[in-house]
């Protein structure tokens, strides 16, 4: 009997069309699978957009950094293009002083990168023409300074030109990517190149865990299939240089803590699977993933239903275990929206993304159910030495069905040949659980399972317990 179920990515899946290397329940393939609930395979999320949350409302730019908590009582902050938005769980504010336009005086094209919540104002960075950037002030109630990083503060001073992501230490100091700088604000002063890395480096995202800044830079700044020098930089914020440098096998992307835990995500170019999640533990960085498409940038990272989350290649993807007593998975678990997505963040509980393409903008989060949804196993070879392969019967078992609830599913050889294919579904079978289908010693040298769910539901998924197959050697 062979057992399929809920196991995630099977290591390097990637690598062949046909995988057959792993654990029985993993998959040789998906695309956008929820598998946060370890008891089923089900269709992924889809996505609703929030109430003036697209061109015809607030959003006119691509939202990029997002506030990943609530500011205030039911509102978060995002900034993209020249606006900052304010938005509850439900609406994007479209009226009063929101959306707000970034107009700082004699220069254009300003484009936010990050908004951070420090003390009772919030912060937003942007880049804008003249290879420059600033930092702009609003005081949670009616009052807009867009260029007060450069005209305002005890050292007041511009920016460079780059990913300018802010957070709050928990030394009470505000810290700024500025280039190959780190800048610092306390409240009084602001210092725009507080530490000075190595030259030529690009600061990509910046967190705080266990007392000190974590940075991490590439260099020099090539996108592209051009392999540059990543490293990982530790500071205590104190002291004029850096405590340590890790230096990495490839490019450097988002940071991210999870209760107390540094997350990083890298890249090795020689690789299809080369983009790694890894966490630091005693002086190195422990790999956990693979997966392919994209690094994500420091505003693309988020946490939900206990798996850390991000965005590649505008897909949503996820890894952890969702219990302390499950074994970890890997999944592509949504899609994001339109071609570019910006930024992921879940302030209400419920992932939050920007998405565009050409001049079409959104916000939107998770809603309902995707029907572009696909799983395939991986492929099992059923011949024996001078025995043939015999199939007898198949069974799946699932979540009662609910109307329109359909998955088309076939058996699939690595030739490309289907052997058997039918569907499970509500106009079929009725409010069933369970399907079972006998094959009567169907001939086989290898097979796997594939699902698609493009004809189901956006109400009512067809869960997957689990997939029996049966059968013996002549």
């Amino acid at each position: 009997m062979i057992n399929l179920s809920n196991g995630g990515f099977a290591p390097a899946w990637y690598k062949e069309t046909y995988p057959s290397y792993g654990n029985k329940n993993q998959a040789g393939d998906m695309t956008n699978v929820d598998m946060t609930n370890p008891g089923y395979i089900s269709q992924g999320q889809a996505l609703a957009t929030l109430t003036a949350g697209t061109e015809a409302g607030a959003i006119t730019t691509l939202i990029k950094g997002i506030t990943d908590y609530a500011v205030t009582s039911n509102l978060a902050y995002g900034v993209g293009g020249n606006k900052l938005i304010e938005f509850s769980a439900t609406a994007v504010v479209n009226t009063g002083d929101f959306p707000h336009t970034i107009d700082k005086a004699t220069v254009t094209a300003e484009l936010g990168e990050d908004v951070c919540h420090y003390g009772s104002n919030l912060y937003y960075s942007y880049n804008h023409s003249g290879v420059a950037g600033d930092i702009g002030k609003y005081d949670l109630a009616s009052t807009f300074d867009d260029d007060w990083g450069s005209t305002t503060p005890t050292g007041h001073a511009a920016l460079e030109s780059a990913p300018h992501q802010m957070i709050v230490g928990g030394n009470g100091i505000m810290y700024i990517a500025n280039g190959q700088y780190i800048a610092t604000y306390d409240g009084t002063t602001f210092i725009p190149q507080e530490l000075d890395l190595t030259a030529g480096s690009t600061i990509q995202s910046i967190a705080w865990n266990n007392d000190r800044l974590w940075i991490s830079a590439i260099r020099p700044t090539l996108t592209g299939s051009n392999k540059v020098n990543g490293s990982l930089y530790i500071w205590n914020g104190v002291d004029d240089s850096w405590e340590y440098e890790m230096k990495m096998m490839g490019a450097i992307g988002g940071l991210h803590v999870r209760n107390g835990v540094l997350f990083v995500f890298y890249q090795d170019i020689t690789s299809t699977g080369g983009y790694k999640l890894g966490y630091y533990s005693d002086g190195q960085i422990v790999d956990i993933a693979n997966y392919t498409g994209s690094l994500p940038a420091f505003y693309q990272i988020t946490d939900y239903k206990d798996f850390v989350t991000w965005v590649s290649s505008g897909e949503i993807w996820a890894f952890g275990a969702g219990d302390k007593d499950l074994p970890t998975r890997l999944f592509q678990m949504a899609d994001g929206g339109f071609t570019t997505v910006g930024g992921l963040a879940c302030p209400f509980g419920t992932p939050v993304m920007a998405s565009n393409v050409t001049t079409s903008f959104k916000l939107a989060k998770f809603s309902g159910y995707d029907t572009n949804c696909a799983w395939k196993s991986l492929m099992f070879d059923v011949t024996g030495s001078g025995r043939q392969g015999k199939l007898n019967h198949l069974r799946f078992n699932f979540e009662k069905l609910a109307t329109g609830a359909r998955v088309d599913w076939k058996l699939l050889n690595n030739q490309g040949r289907t052997v058997l294919s039918d569907n499970i579904s509500f106009g079929k079978l009725g409010a069933a659980t369970t399907h079972y289908i006998p094959m009567n010693g169907l001939d086989a040298e290898n097979f796997r399972v594939e699902l698609d769910w493009t004809n189901g539901s956006a109400s009512n998924p067809v869960n997957i317990k689990n997939v029996r197959l049966y059968g013996e050697y002549n």
